[in-house]
């Protein structure tokens, strides 16, 4: 019975070598005017999970990344005191900035004034 049990998970390792992985999870903090982390490294073909936390009391901010040409398109809108996710699989190495794109009237927007970081896939 173990030899069948051992040989029927062979052959489904087998059949099918590429299982779903869970995504990796990064919680992202951002606040007026930072992104916490400001710096994350992952994996090339790994799935990640930011989950975004915008915990500034008045301000709206977003997380965005924008490597479509590495299979990354993170663009996590929040109002203050709420929560979000974006789910991807980046399929190229490199470093691509992630900021907030917020900006009032004429002020300095969110970016220039600190809230930028980058994502590093190795």
């Amino acid at each position: 019975m173990q030899q069948l049990i051992l040989s029927t998970l062979l052959i489904l390792a087998l059949v099918n070598p590429v299982m779903a992985a869970e995504p990796r999870v990064i919680e992202v903090t951002l606040d007026s005017y930072s992104i916490t982390p400001d710096h994350i490294v992952v994996k090339v073909n790994e799935p990640v999970t930011l989950k975004v936390t915008n915990t500034a009391t008045l301000i709206p901010h977003d997380l965005v990344i924008k490597a479509p040409e590495a299979g990354i398109n993170v663009d996590v809108d929040l109002s203050a005191g709420n929560s979000g996710e974006a789910t991807f699989t980046p399929t190229r190495t490199g470093t691509y900035e992630m900021f907030c794109d917020k900006k009032l009237l004429f002020f300095k927007s969110h970016k220039d004034r600190g809230m930028h970081g980058m994502l590093v896939v190795e």
